[in-house]
C-alpha cells in the first residue's frame, strides 16, 4: 500500500533536519515535528535527526533536552551526542559521561563510537584520556577499523605522541589521504617537519593524491625550514594538477613567498584571492614591511581599513607599525598609534612592543617609556626591547636601571637582555675613563 500523507509529511520533515543550519528554522521545524501526532510511532529516527540538527546549528543544550526526553535510544541515539560533544572543548568530557549512560542501558560501542571519543580527547589534548580510549578500542576489537585508527592518529598527533602515532600508522594496510595528512600534521605541529616532508615523499610514492590541507602543510614546512625552492617547485605541482586552492592553501602559498622575500609573486597570489581574509592582508602587509617596502605596506593598510567586513588586529598593527621605521615617528607613527588606541588594542604587550621598538628607533624614548608603562602584563620581550633600545642610545644608566627591574619582576632572563646589559655596562666603563 503507498504510504499515508501524514507518513510522507513525516519522512520529508526528518529529511529536511540535513539541511537546516540556523538554529531559529531549527526550532521552528522540531515545533512542526512536535504537532505531528505520528511522531510517537517512529522509534528513535526522527530524535536521532532533531539531535543532529540541533548539533549542527551549535546547540548543544537543545541536543541534549531530546535526547534526555527521547521514549527509546538506541546506538545512533548516542553517538549522534557523543559527535556533538567531541568537537566542543567546554563539552568534550560529557562525551565520556555518556559512554558510561550507553553501557548501563546495555548498549554496546561501536566504531563510531570510538572515533568520537577519540575527537574528544583531540579537542581536550588529554593523551591519558585519549590512552584510556584506545585500550577499550582493542578491548572491543576495532583496533583494524579505518576511521578508528585514524582518529587515533589524529589525537596521538595533537597530544605530542609521535612514537604512539607512529605505531598506529604503520600497520594500516590502506592509508588513505586523511591518515597521512595526520600524521604530516602531527610531524608540523611538534616541529618535526623534516619528518613531515619525508612523509610527504612517502604519501607520493604510494601513489596518493595529496589534497589541498596537504599542500598547505608542506608549503608551512618549506616556509619553516626556508626551503623556497621547493616551495616553489609544490606551487608548480599545485599549478600543473590543477588542484583547487582554497583559502588555507592560498594564505599558505602567501606566507611561503613572503617569506622567501619574492614579494612580487607573493602579491600576484594576493590578488588572484578572490575573498582574502585578514590573515591574507596581515601576511602580504607583514611581507612588504619586512622585507623594506614601507611603501607598498602602507597603502596595503589604507585599503584594508576601506573594506567594511574587515578590520585590522593586532596583527596587523604589529605588521604596519615596522613599516614606518623610514620616517619620523611624527610623520606616521604616532597616527598608528592613535589607531591602536582607538581600536582598542592599547594595553596588548604584543602591539606595545612593536611601538617602543618604533620610538626609540626614532630617538622618542619618553614615548617608548609611556607605552612600556601602559602595559600591564609585560613580558621578557617588552622588557628586552627597552633595555636594548635605551643601550643602543648610549643611554647605559637607564639600560641597566630596567634590567635590575626586570630581574627584581622575576623574569627569566634571556640572552638579548643580558647582551643589553652588557653593552650598557661597557659603554658606562668607558664614559668612566
Amino acid at each position: 500500500m503507498p504510504p499515508s500523507y501524514e507518513t510522507s509529511f513525516l519522512a520529508a520533515l526528518i529529511q529536511k533536519c540535513t539541511s537546516i543550519t540556523s538554529l531559529k528554522q531549527a526550532r521552528q521545524l522540531h515545533a512542526l515535528l512536535l504537532t505531528t501526532t505520528a511522531i510517537g510511532s517512529y522509534s528513535p529516527y526522527p530524535y536521532n535527526n532533531v539531535i543532529s540538527m540541533y548539533s549542527r546549528c551549535g546547540s548543544l543544550e537543545d541536543s541534549w533536552k531530546v535526547f534526555d526526553k527521547m521514549p527509546q535510544r538506541n546506538h545512533v541515539s548516542f553517538n549522534a551526542l557523543i559527535a556533538a560533544y567531541s568537537r566542543d572543548s567546554r563539552s568534550a568530557l560529557l562525551a565520556f559521561e555518556l559512554l558510561n549512560k550507553m553501557g548501563s542501558e546495555c548498549l554496546r560501542p561501536n566504531a563510531s563510537t570510538f572515533t568520537s571519543l577519540l575527537q574528544a580527547s583531540y579537542t581536550l589534548e588529554d593523551w591519558l584520556v585519549g590512552s584510556l580510549v584506545h585500550a577499550k578500542v582493542v578491548k572491543f576489537g576495532f583496533s583494524n577499523d579505518l576511521c578508528v585508527q585514524t582518529a587515533l592518529l589524529g589525537m596521538y598527533s595533537n597530544c605530542g605522541d609521535l612514537e604512539s602515532a607512529r605505531k598506529v600508522f604503520g600497520p594500516i594496510v590502506d592509508k588513505d589521504v586523511v591518515a597521512w595528512n595526520s600524521m604530516i600534521f602531527g610531524n608540523l605541529k611538534n616541529d618535526e617537519t623534516k619528518e613531515g616532508l619525508h612523509l610527504f615523499a612517502g604519501m607520493l610514492r604510494s601513489g596518493i593524491v595529496p589534497s589541498q590541507f596537504t599542500y598547505s602543510m608542506v608549503l608551512n614546512m618549506c616556509s619553516r625550514l626556508r626551503y623556497f625552492c621547493l616551495g616553489k617547485l609544490i606551487h608548480a605541482r599545485i599549478i600543473v594538477s590543477s588542484t583547487l586552492t582554497d583559502l588555507t592553501l592560498q594564505n599558505s602559498l602567501l606566507d611561503m613567498y613572503c617569506n622567501s622575500g619574492d614579494t612580487r609573486v607573493a602579491f600576484g597570489v594576493f590578488s588572484g584571492m578572490q575573498n582574502p581574509d585578514l590573515v591574507s592582508w596581515n601576511t602580504m602587509i607583514s611581507g612588504y614591511s619586512e622585507h623594506g617596502d614601507g611603501v607598498q605596506a602602507m597603502n596595503l593598510f589604507a585599503q584594508l581599513k576601506k573594506i567594511y567586513l574587515l578590520k585590522p588586529d593586532e596583527y596587523t598593527f604589529v605588521a604596519i607599525i615596522p613599516a614606518t621605521g623610514t620616517y619620523l615617528a611624527s610623520d606616521y607613527g604616532k597616527s598608528l598609534h592613535g589607531q591602536v588606541t582607538k581600536a582598542g588594542f592599547e594595553n596588548s604587550v604584543f602591539v606595545g612592543t612593536t611601538l617602543v621598538s618604533m620610538y626609540f628607533k626614532n630617538g622618542e624614548t619618553d614615548d617608548a617609556q609611556k607605552v612600556f608603562c601602559s602595559i600591564l602584563d609585560k613580558d621578557v620581550i617588552l622588557w628586552t626591547e627597552m633595555i636594548m633600545g635605551f643601550s643602543r642610545l648610549a643611554d647605559g644608566e637607564s639600560a641597566i636601571k630596567f634590567f635590575s627591574e626586570m630581574c627584581q619582576a622575576g623574569h627569566k632572563i634571556d640572552s638579548f637582555a643580558l647582551s643589553g646589559a652588557l653593552s650598557a655596562c661597557s659603554d658606562l666603563a668607558m664614559l668612566k675613563r
